[in-house]
């Protein structure tokens, strides 16, 4: 779609973004305030008390975990999160051998005249 359809439907309450972008960049609209988003990954930082935590979801797989539950699938390359969680998730990193939190965190943006006049804006679900 055009940059002015992607801009009506973000003043409709829509995340937008160009199909280039999809899972890394998005934009949303707060009050007034375009934000824009990115991607943050970091270690996951958690204590003790994650290891009976509750209400975790695993992608692809219905009904909620307790953490302890969610172990294997993790190994297996899946994503899950918290129920509360909006745009955040966890997943094992094999190669470090560490849980990542993939967070989305608002960051300026200075757009390019080339997005203004793209016909690849997207709205996501």
């Amino acid at each position: 779609m055009k940059f002015n359809k992607a801009m009506e439907a973000l003043q409709n309450g829509s995340k937008v973004t160009r199909q280039g972008w999809v899972g890394s960049i998005y934009f949303t609209l707060d009050g007034k305030e375009v934000k824009s988003y990115q991607p943050r990954l970091q270690p996951y930082a958690y204590d003790e008390d994650v290891m009976i935590s509750d209400g975790w979801k695993v992608e692809g797989i219905e009904g909620e975990f307790k953490f302890y539950d969610i172990i294997d699938y993790l190994q297996q390359g899946l994503k899950a999160k918290i129920r509360d969680w909006k745009d955040s998730f966890i997943y094992f990193d094999r190669s470090a051998k560490y849980l990542v939190i993939h967070s989305m965190e608002s960051f300026p943006y200075v757009i390019d005249f080339e997005s203004f006049t793209a016909q690849d804006w997207v709205e996501l679900p």
